[in-house]
């Protein structure tokens, strides 16, 4: 049995970061800057929520900002390989549930067609957690992380990524994420 390799570690060097470039082309030494606890939010390939409530020490709830079906750009609908009309935007942020406290912000970018019919439902209808809707429906899914980008030397640092959940075999969604500096104010 062969194991499935990961992107994100360079074998020969046992460093976990050391193949994987943020697209601002500074390298994994921007990467381990985060600490331990940033490098597992931006790289993680599952659900993040279940992770970040760990992390913060509080429920996470979903307030949903804004959802709408209406064209996408471009690079949106190349990358997802459908019909640009036929996708649901959906802006949310992802706050702890006693707190208020903004941990991330989110923009998906969805296709109804793709999604079995009780999710579609519930994306539709409810502010859960995307990942938390997709393990409740048992949804098989695979998540490709497309990219991170970690801003200069500022802080707080707010780091992003952009990632495609597969379902089906079909690119079902495509999220961009953007860490808030109170994720990190938990590191020891």
């Amino acid at each position: 049995m062969r194991l499935a390799e990961n992107p994100l570690t360079d074998r020969s060097s046992g460093n976990s970061t050391a193949s994987y470039t943020p697209r601002d082309g500074r390298g994994a030494s921007t990467l381990n800057k985060l600490g331990l606890t940033g490098r597992l939010l931006l790289t993680a390939d599952g659900t993040v929520t279940g992770m970040l409530e760990q992390i913060v020490g509080e429920q996470i709830a979903t307030a949903r900002l804004h959802q709408s079906i209406a064209p996408v750009d471009q690079e949106t609908a190349a990358l997802m390989s459908l019909p640009a009309a036929s996708l649901v935007t959906r802006t949310t942020h992802l706050v702890g549930a006693t707190s208020g406290t903004i941990f991330v912000r989110a923009k998906s970018v969805f296709s109804l067609n793709t999604m079995p019919a009780s999710v579609r439902a519930d994306l539709l209808r409810t502010d859960e957690p995307i990942g938390r809707l997709l393990r409740r429906h048992r949804v098989e899914s695979f998540r490709e992380i497309l990219s991170i980008h970690i801003p200069g030397d500022s802080w707080p640092v707010e780091p992003s990524r952009r990632y495609l959940v597969f379902v089906g075999g079909l690119p079902a969604l495509l999220i961009q994420e953007s860490f808030t500096a109170e994720c990190f104010r938990f590191c020891a």
